[in-house]
């Protein structure tokens, strides 16, 4: 069977260990709630969300996951979302039923795929790290790994050493590192082709 990151967690939240399910919990909550307000509403998001959570751990030990964690809560929220925009429709006029239909649809092809799903939490990652960077940091790690500007380039383009810029670029990929830490590739440090 393929192994995953979140494998020694999930074992532990399978042994009752409340500590571990809270920290899945608090991992992915936002995440799924921002891809579930794509479709539904605020409220009907964080209530599918929860209920979510809530049914697998009363359910934990009869869950089989053979995909990773992240591909197993988005596609339950993606499932819950087509559910919920099904039921409307039936409620709806025909004009309001014909929306309603659309976002089926994009939600249908958004996630058609495991890889989808990923790319749209990596996505939603990288924006919270480059939330909470300092404005310097954030702005030089874009240089170097959006921009494909050199060390030398984005130094002289700020009027500061090429060991300040590294530093920057460091901590950058410090907190992107600890953010990431449960996928067993950190892809995003591979996006983009260092200079120097």
């Amino acid at each position: 069977m393929k192994q995953f990151p979140e494998n020694n967690i999930l074992q532990k939240v399978r042994d009752g260990d409340m500590v571990a399910f809270r920290h899945l919990y608090n991992l992915y909550f936002r995440r799924l709630s921002i891809f579930a307000q794509k479709f539904v509403g605020e409220d009907q998001a964080k209530d599918m969300v929860q209920d979510c959570f809530y049914n697998y751990w009363i359910n934990r030990n009869k869950i089989e996951i053979n995909t990773s964690f992240s591909a197993y809560l988005f596609t339950i929220i993606k499932n819950r979302c087509l559910k919920f925009l099904k039921e409307e429709q039936k409620k709806s006029t025909w004009e309001s039923g014909f929306g309603l239909k659309l976002k089926e649809e994009e939600l249908e092809y958004f996630i058609a795929s495991e890889k989808s799903i990923l790319e749209f939490d990596i996505e939603d990652r990288v924006k919270n790290v480059f939330g909470y960077l300092p404005e310097k940091c954030a702005e030089v790690f874009k240089e170097s790994r959006f921009e494909g500007l050199s060390n030398k380039e984005i130094a002289e383009k700020h009027n500061i050493t090429v060991k300040a810029v590294e530093k920057h670029i460091s901590k950058a990929l410090r907190n992107f590192r600890e953010e990431f830490k449960d996928l067993v590739v950190l892809l995003f440090t591979f996006y983009f082709p260092k200079k120097v």
